[in-house]
């Protein structure tokens, strides 16, 4: 999972982390990403000819890099295209988690197995709006 901030600026920069990217998503495993995490998704190059939505600032490197962009109609939108799933703010946490674990449930099996999920907002903004 590729959560957003600012950091994805910097790691998308990253060699390491664009090939462990690259190697994760060609292994056809769920790959998520959230807000400013597709720019690991474009400098990986494996958004490119996925459908993705992301923070709306993203658009122009999305669609640089080949990807089919989907205009999110609320900044909750989530898209899911195979085993890509993009989403735009944290506003769409829910809808974007429960896609990725059923995504993950794919690949879980056996009476005990469980997921545990843990994730947070790291954003002043995020107080002002609950």
């Amino acid at each position: 999972m590729l959560l957003g901030g600012r950091a994805p600026e910097y790691l998308a920069h990253d060699p390491l982390v664009v090939a462990l990217v690259i190697k994760f998503f060609s292994s056809g495993k769920a790959l998520a990403s959230i807000c400013y995490g597709q720019l690991i998704l474009v400098a990986a190059s494996v958004a490119k000819d996925h459908k993705c939505t992301a923070f709306p600032p993203v658009k122009p490197a999305s669609v640089a890099s080949g990807a089919h962009w989907v205009e999110p109609d609320t900044m909750a939108a989530t898209v899911v295209d195979g085993n890509l799933i993009t989403a735009t703010t944290y506003e769409g946490h829910s809808e974007f988690i429960q896609h990725f674990v059923k995504a993950l449930a794919r690949n879980i099996s056996g009476s005990n197995k469980k997921i545990l999920f843990f994730y947070g907002v790291c954003s002043n903004d995020f107080q002002a709006h609950n």
